[in-house]
């Protein structure tokens, strides 16, 4: 086995050489050797410094590297980890003399401050693979107790990552699209989520025209005269879930979904009847587990939403092979290969399967005119919901994804990766939220007040036994409801921003700016990141007179501006940071496509649940369903660094249904 890294210049006349890692697996013995042209074992401790530096401007994926050479049964895996690790462990202390010594990498001048670690080149690498939640706690630290605005560590001795902070390095690092490119996490996700082949990935690997409708500067597409494969994907998101004639069907659809939902959970136990009790418009109270009702309920009706019924009819557990999924999903994208954690690997292939078989079934039983219509021309007479695809845009990714020649399983990792996009967030923001309501029921009582007196939900008649959302758009821009939704979301989404700078080595102050101190050169193919974490909870920014940035304040975002034709006082929605501060869905021109449809999910949830039922706290919960005497924390352990984060407890609550 052997992988090539990079091209060496070994004399004065250019010959190709390749660092690479050798092995027999089987016999548990891995070799290091550079491959040229003579097949020489490695002897030159310069050729191996110029391999090195070679191979740090090209390497880009190291979990990939290693699922190459850990190509073995996971019963074997530790041993040939343990190899492994020992094979790192001499070679970092080699390497770490290439810290003393010049590189045309390292910056004149002020240096940026490197992240410690105790085995140069392992150490960082084995925590980011391993315990992600503490490599990001250790960043965000390093940052603040050495007052900088940037930090460098290296994932493995190959890929140099840069972490940044602060709203103007930020705006650089979002508005930079000719000198960083964002989709190194898009393969990431193509890689480990989607399934795609290396063929398949390819077709996006040479198109580096970007998304936007013009290419951008001096870059090219080769296949099929030029197709934009970024573009045109792009296109179905922003034409099929952004657009208003699409989303806002699709709003409607999921709260008649989750209302039916709740309805049939939470019957009323009078009907319509006349009763002169005083509870006759009221259920009983009943206790359930917030984690049960809201993955179960919320999360059904959003993917009934976008991906049909069929979806659950086809497979019989559908919903708890999903939420297996979503505990080891950031594990499975971020961490270690899935040879070496196969009960993971597991839970992924089987919800892929299951979506893989919908994905099939789709296409035999949808009647396709003899000619789909996907132009959005053509938007009235299209079909924008149905029970075999869902939604258009799972239908017309389908449709696009098979037309340029990706599987059905691409398809099925395509939905996979949007169900986990979807539900990964909007449920553990929604949970966060309602906790934070039963912790203050005068915070409880403003927002359903300000959702009585706003007319966006109709109450129950006597004509319908229920609530009903008859303006989104007015739900959607209630002050208050939006100052606990952007609340939430700027404390509980831990998300790494990141960008790869492009063909050819970059000043650092194009990202830190001319007053910054630092001098030099940042490398071609090193990762630029910033932390949504350490942004978040910018004091600065943030923080309101007796309400830390990192404590929960639900009127954060909303202040009391006088009418100038009443000359009343009303409370208006006015963040607190600016947009270079929150990114909560990402930043710049690759942001999440799906952010619309997920806020207009969470804040209808919230206010259907404040409406529709009397809520009261009972006690906190483990997530075994055990008493726990705290409140939650974020789980970071599982969540941290790629989506929103469940709270680490349960909460059981009171719900009595109002009439």
């Amino acid at each position: 086995m052997c992988f090539a890294f990079g091209n060496l210049d070994t004399t004065q006349t250019r010959q190709p050489c390749f660092l690479a890692i050798s092995g027999n697996i089987s016999e548990h013995t891995l070799y290091l050797r550079i491959c040229s042209h003579s097949s020489h074992w490695l002897r030159c401790p310069v050729l191996l410094r110029s391999a090195v530096v070679a191979a740090m401007a090209t390497l880009q994926d190291i979990p990939a590297r290693l699922a190459v050479v850990l190509n073995t049964d996971p019963e074997i895996s530790s041993r040939t980890l343990f190899l492994l690790g020992g094979v790192l462990f001499l070679a970092s202390l080699y390497l770490s003399r290439l810290r003393r010594q010049p590189l045309s990498t390292s910056l004149a001048g002020r240096k940026v401050p490197q992240l410690d670690e105790t085995v140069p080149y392992v150490s960082n690498t084995w925590q980011f693979l391993t315990n992600h939640a503490k490599f990001l706690n250790r960043v965000s630290k390093a940052l603040t107790t050495q007052q900088t605005p940037i930090i460098k560590f290296t994932l493995g001795p190959f890929q140099p990552v840069y972490v940044i902070s602060g709203p103007s390095n930020v705006q650089r690092l979002f508005g930079s699209p000719e000198i960083l490119d964002g989709d190194w996490v898009h393969f990431a996700l193509m890689e480990k989520q989607w399934d795609m082949s290396p063929a398949e990935m390819f077709k996006f690997r040479q198109d580096t025209t970007g998304r936007h409708p013009h290419p951008l500067p001096g870059s090219s597409s080769s296949l099929n005269n030029g197709y934009r494969y970024w573009r045109n994907h792009n296109l179905l998101y922003t034409r099929f879930l952004t657009e208003p004639y699409c989303w806002v069907p699709l709003v409607f659809k999921f709260c008649d979904s989750f209302t039916k939902n709740l309805d049939s959970r939470f019957p009323l136990i009078n009907g319509s009847s006349a009763s002169s009790s005083p509870d006759s418009t009221k259920t009983q109270w009943e206790k359930v587990s917030l984690f049960e009702l809201l993955k179960q309920e919320m999360a059904s009706a959003a993917i009934y939403t976008l991906f049909g019924s069929k979806i659950f009819d086809l497979n019989p557990g559908f919903m708890e092979a999903y939420w297996d999924y979503d505990k080891v999903a950031g594990k499975l994208i971020v961490g270690f290969p899935p040879l070496l954690q196969p009960k993971n690997a597991a839970k992924k292939e089987r919800l892929h399967s299951m979506v893989q078989k919908h994905i099939v079934c789709a296409w035999e039983s949808y009647p396709f005119p003899e000619k789909t219509k996907s132009n959005e021309d053509e938007q009235e007479e299209v079909e924008q919901w149905d029970p075999h695809f869902g939604s258009r845009l799972s239908r017309e990714s389908a449709i696009w994804l098979r037309s340029q020649g990706f599987s059905d399983r691409v398809a099925a990792g395509h939905t996979l990766a949007t169900l986990f996009g979807l539900n990964g967030n909007t449920v553990p923001v929604t949970i966060w939220a309602l906790i934070e309501l039963l912790q203050d029921p005068s915070l409880l009582a403003d927002i359903r007040e300000e959702i009585r007196q706003s007319g966006c939900i109709s109450l129950p008649s006597s004509s319908s036994d229920t609530f009903k959302v008859v303006d989104v758009h007015k739900v959607v821009s209630l002050p208050l409801l939006q100052s606990v939704y952007v609340e939430i979301m700027r404390m509980h989404v831990s998300f790494a921003v990141t960008r790869q700078v492009r063909g050819q080595n970059i000043p650092v102050e194009t990202i830190l700016g001319t007053d910054s101190g630092y001098r030099g050169e940042i490398e071609a193919g090193a990762l630029l990141q910033t932390l949504s974490r350490v942004a978040h909870f910018d004091e600065e920014v943030w923080g309101v007179e007796g309400h830390p940035a990192t404590e929960f304040y639900g009127y954060r975002h909303v202040k009391n501006v006088k009418d100038e034709v009443t000359g009343a006082e009303k409370m208006v929605f006015a963040m607190k940071g600016r947009p270079n501060s929150f990114f909560a869905y990402g930043g710049g021109y690759w942001i999440c496509p799906g952010r619309h449809f997920g806020k207009m999910e969470i804040m209808l949830t919230l206010a259907l649940m404040v409406m529709k039922f009397e809520m009261k706290f009972v006690e906190w919960m483990t997530l075994d369903g055990k008493p726990s005497d705290r409140a939650p924390e974020d789980d970071e352990l599982r969540y941290a660094g790629s989506i929103a984060m469940f709270p680490d407890r349960d909460v059981k609550v009171r719900l009595r249904r109002v009439r």
